[in-house]
């Protein structure tokens, strides 16, 4: 299951954290390219993937606020102003890292979102006293220009991507922040965490969702009408069944939200996704430690959910 949501958040943060490579992005094949440019436009074509309603709607129409210092303002995040000329420069970047045939409008709410992720993120390093350091920071730039091979090379590299020293520097200390962060927020998984174990069936329209809970609350099989009727190929034959899951692990997180509210046996729906309409049910509850091999994806998935949950309890304006 892919959450486009899910997706275009994430492409965001890594974005940001491409920035530390002195390398370029791997080359995509054109279908490849062609992909990923569906799954962000359609992000923005979907009203489910719309920003929040606090985040307000950006007018291009419209004269942008200035602040005390006579520079355009296109956000407040907690009152923390995000600068047109920070805004254009990011996407200046971004132009070079994404995939051909996506939108103008698709590249300026993605690269406004990491500028929004970012300020949360370092605001909330600042509550928990997590800080990065001027050393730290000259570590791991000498680092990247050892990989470089050479004062001129690096300055190309700089150049070639659209960088100035201080603009990298900066760049450098807020991944070491968000890394930090990351760790912070996903430290637990190491020890057992909660896990359910859920079905669901997958369906094109609320009505067909509808007539799907209308059957099962006639006494029909669950895992029957799943091999019947959901879209899910990978998993009707097993009776729509998702398996074990850590809060996070879904690409569709809403979905996920749902099965970790529901009680045993419960049935939830219609649930609109990207996707279409899901009737779940989940099937037991337990603490489970998440296996190695699946860590980096719960890890992401957890970060994603503390950062939006950032992003629910802030005053964020987009002009």
């Amino acid at each position: 299951m892919i959450s486009l949501n899910h997706v275009y958040r994430s492409a965001a943060l890594l974005l940001v954290l491409a920035g530390v490579a002195c390398a370029p992005p791997p080359d995509l094949s054109s279908d490849e390219a062609a992909q990923l440019a569906q799954v962000v436009n359609a992000a923005m074509q979907s009203p489910l993937e719309q920003a929040p309603d606090d985040m307000g709607t950006p007018n291009a129409a419209a004269a942008l606020p200035m602040n005390e210092a006579g520079q355009p303002v296109v956000a407040r995040v907690n009152a923390i102003e995000i600068l047109q000329a920070d805004l254009d420069r990011a996407l200046e970047r971004y132009t070079t890292q994404l995939a051909p045939g996506i939108t103008a409008d698709a590249q300026r709410l993605s690269a406004l979102n990491a500028l929004i992720d970012q300020v949360l993120i370092n605001e909330a390093a600042v509550a928990q006293n997590v800080q990065v350091t001027d050393e730290e920071v000259q570590t791991e730039l000498d680092a990247n220009m050892q990989i470089a091979g050479s004062p001129e090379a690096w300055n190309q590299w700089l150049e070639q991507n659209l960088y100035t020293a201080d603009e990298f520097r900066q760049t450098l200390h807020d991944t070491l922040v968000t890394t930090r962060m990351r760790d912070l927020v996903t430290q637990d998984l190491s020890s057992a965490v909660p896990h359910v174990h859920a079905r669901h069936i997958l369906v094109a329209t609320e009505l067909q969702a509808n007539e799907v809970i209308a059957r099962l609350n006639s006494g029909e099989d669950f895992g029957a009408l799943a091999a019947a009727y959901s879209t899910d190929v990978t998993t009707r034959e097993q009776g729509g069944d998702l398996g074990w899951f850590a809060q996070g692990e879904l690409l569709e997180p809403y979905l996920s939200d749902i099965a970790f509210s529901l009680e045993q046996g419960q049935v939830a729906g219609p649930i609109a996704t990207s996707l279409g309409y899901h009737v779940v049910q989940t099937i037991e509850r337990a603490d489970q430690v998440v296996p190695e091999e699946k860590r980096p994806l719960v890890a992401q998935g957890q970060f994603e959910l503390w950062l939006s949950g950032l992003r629910s309890a802030a005053s964020i304006e987009v002009y």
